[in-house]
């Protein structure tokens, strides 16, 4: 019986066993099949035909992080072009037949160019008067018509200290600063009044930059109404200056560009008090320093003061309209009885016709009639500002221009500004240039890339040193 109990009791605990296993498989499948109903109906597409969010996997995500140093929220893009001179000529060539002048297509080409700047600036070397045009050789007096093509052209202010501001006599300072007005332009260097300011605030896209304009004369005076200084008492001068940037900085000023009327006529180099007064403007804290009166485009220049400051400078500007062309270069004025090459000696004989020049690339850059006169240029300063309230100079560039006068008409010349921009593919057909023209359009270029790269490659390396420091 003890050993029939104990089999028994050995086969219980068996059955045992393997009903238990039994049951652990079905809790197994029970599971498995539960779960596969649950994968089911938590995979399913929603009513609305998309995924029900709450069933997908929780994904890690990395917040964006803010790029390092200030963010810019205004850029304001200032565009400057040289010196206007209406020669006889080239204003005989807006006269109309009924007599009254049209100076409209000049500015045709640079038109896009200079519309597409925030605000562009131009030297406006002349006097707009009611009368007496076409009188005398070297004195400009023009009629209002020519400010209503440069701001047609979409030029915004008009650079007003030149040394032929004059020619109009005090009646002329008022018809001139008139004409601006009644064209939409502001004005600096030449002011209505002793109680009017001797700059200018321009708020440009929310960048409020202070600009000021001077020509040489025979002496600073803050009380005159045009802006004047002299080479030869330079130290009033800068006194001036630091006052009128003292002034500027008080109402709001968050950069600053100084417009001169400076240096030698006909020559490509900067002279030494040019040197000078750039590297005291630069000490003093002007941003950009944009120069005319030379007649020719001269270099540009990043300059650094012991102080830190650095400041661009665009020596001269060039031409940008007038009968300086290389015919009439050669042998000077008649009216004066000079010559224009009498302050350097040329080794290559005047010129007068380009098309019989075959030693054109023998010249010396300050000989008269090699082209140098016909070459301008739209400078474009680029300032931006920061959420941090800082304003930068972030951008240099240049855009060459020709002043072509045209000899298919004969002895009725027609007068065209040329802006040479390479991405135009073909300049001949662009802007109206003859085909044996083009050769003279492409020297042009190539004399103000030459003078003005090195430069502006110099600048926006620096500036975009400074720009890389920031970030950091």
């Amino acid at each position: 019986m003890a050993r029939y109990s104990r089999k028994k009791r050995r086969r219980r605990k068996i059955l045992v066993g393997v009903l238990a296993t039994v049951l652990c498989i079905w809790v197994v499948v029970i599971v498995v099949a539960v779960a596969g109903t649950l994968k089911g109906l938590l995979s399913r597409p929603s009513v609305s035909g998309e995924e029900d969010s709450s069933s997908a996997a929780p994904e890690i995500t990395t917040q964006p992080t803010d790029p390092p140093g200030p963010q810019p929220v205004a850029t304001a893009t200032i565009g400057s072009s040289g010196d206007i001179l209406i020669h006889k000529p080239v204003l005989r060539s807006a006269k109309q037949d009924d007599g009254s002048y049209d100076f409209t297509s000049m500015f045709q080409f640079i038109k896009p160019y200079a519309s597409g700047m925030d605000y562009a600036a131009i030297n406006v070397e002349l006097a707009i008067t009611d009368s007496g045009f076409d009188t005398a050789e070297m004195i400009f007096r023009v009629p209002s018509t020519l400010i209503d093509a440069v701001a047609g052209a979409g030029y915004d202010l008009g650079l007003l200290a030149n040394n032929h501001i004059g020619n109009g006599g005090k009646a002329g300072y008022k018809t001139t600063l008139e004409a601006l007005a009644n064209a939409n332009m502001d004005a600096v260097g030449l002011r209505g009044s002793t109680s009017d300011k001797r700059y200018l605030i321009k708020d440009v896209n929310g960048i409020k930059l202070g600009v000021v304009n001077y020509t040489y004369g025979t002496e600073t005076n803050a009380g005159s109404v045009l802006n004047t200084f002299s080479v030869k008492a330079l130290d009033s001068f800068y006194t001036d200056m630091e006052g009128q940037i003292r002034d500027m900085k008080a109402d709001g000023a968050e950069a600053i560009i100084l417009y001169i009327h400076w240096g030698n006529e006909y020559f490509v180099e900067p002279n030494s008090s040019q040197e000078a007064i750039a590297n005291k403007m630069c000490e003093l804290g002007v941003d950009v320093i944009i120069g005319g009166h030379p007649h020719k485009i001269q270099p540009v220049e990043l300059i650094t003061a012991e102080n830190g400051n650095q400041t661009v400078c665009l020596y001269s500007m060039g031409n940008i309209l007038s009968n300086q062309v290389i015919e009439s270069m050669y042998g000077g004025s008649r009216s004066h009885g000079g010559n224009y090459q009498d302050h350097v000696n040329c080794p290559i004989r005047d010129v007068t016709n380009r098309y019989k020049d075959e030693q054109w690339n023998e010249h010396i850059s300050d000989c008269n009639d090699n082209g140098h006169t016909e070459d301008g240029l739209l400078f474009q300063t680029t300032f931006t500002k920061y959420d941090d309230g800082t304003v930068l100079l972030t951008g240099v560039e240049v855009l060459p221009t020709w002043c072509y006068r045209n000899p298919a008409l004969g002895s009725s010349y027609e007068y065209t500004i040329i802006p040479l921009d390479k991405s135009v593919e073909d300049w001949g057909s662009a802007f109206g240039i003859e085909e044996k023209d083009l050769v003279f359009a492409q020297r042009s270029y190539d004399r103000t890339m030459a003078l003005v790269s090195e430069g502006i490659n110099a600048c926006n390396q620096a500036i975009q040193a400074k720009l890389d420091e920031m970030k950091k």
